[in-house]
């Protein structure tokens, strides 16, 4: 990924930043596993959850656009947004074969804890610009970039296997390598040009561990609720 900012930062290498995300607690993760299994036995639900997993790379997508101004808009950054909508685009297929193409609006009635979804997106946004202090669009951009695709990183290899038990085989192998792909970027723009601290990196993923285990709560209560 090309430079766009020049701000200096002396952190650990790229490797270090990796390292120290998968080192985070896995009680989460093990959560959302387990709801994945469970959704999966229900078609009719889980179309509206992988149409909730399109809305939010279709709310990426729109983050970065937002987030930049024309005139520091990269290929880099559009190539980003275009594998956001790609990724998203997918999800939305997969939801409308799931579903006989019931599933075709981000309407909330066509979303599995849609509101929900996008809480945790924009907790991410809003907590990453509060402790930058000083207005910097694109160090919050990284920032909640980074923390979104660490998380990627853990749910969308295993959910590749749910969905192929589940008869769609092959449609997440091209966003697990782009977002690991990603990943690698974003943390090698951290370490190199963003004026931020480990500190501040470790702040900001138990914030992001805390709003997904909510979040994953709330897809686990759902659930329960419909299979009352």
């Amino acid at each position: 990924m090309n430079t766009m900012q020049s701000t200096s930062f002396n952190d650990p290498n790229t490797e270090t930043l990796i390292e120290t995300a998968q080192a985070q607690p896995a009680n989460s993760v093990a959560d959302f596993h387990d709801f994945l299994r469970d959704i999966a036995k229900h078609p009719q639900i889980h179309a509206k959850f992988l149409n909730t997993l399109s809305f939010m790379e279709y709310m990426g997508s729109r983050k970065i656009l937002k987030s930049q101004r024309a005139e520091s808009i990269t290929f880099e950054l559009l190539s980003h947004t275009a594998e956001e909508i790609r990724h998203a685009q997918t999800f939305k297929k997969i939801a409308l074969k799931m579903s006989d193409g019931k599933v075709s609006s981000y309407s909330a009635e066509h979303l599995f804890c849609g509101v929900e979804a996008a809480t945790y997106f924009q907790t991410l946004d809003q907590t990453a610009a509060q402790r930058l202090g000083a207005p910097d669009s694109w160090a919050n951009y990284l920032l909640t970039t980074l923390l979104i695709e660490e998380r990627a990183n853990q749910i969308y290899p295993f959910y590749e296997e749910i969905l192929a038990a589940a008869g769609y085989p092959g449609y997440l192998k091209l966003i697990v390598r782009e977002e690991n792909s990603h990943l690698q970027d974003i943390a090698a723009e951290i370490t190199g040009n963003t004026p931020l601290s480990p500190t501040l990196l470790d702040e900001l993923r138990k914030i992001e561990g805390t709003a997904f285990a909510k979040f994953t709560a709330s897809l686990k209560s759902e659930l329960r609720a419909f299979n009352a």
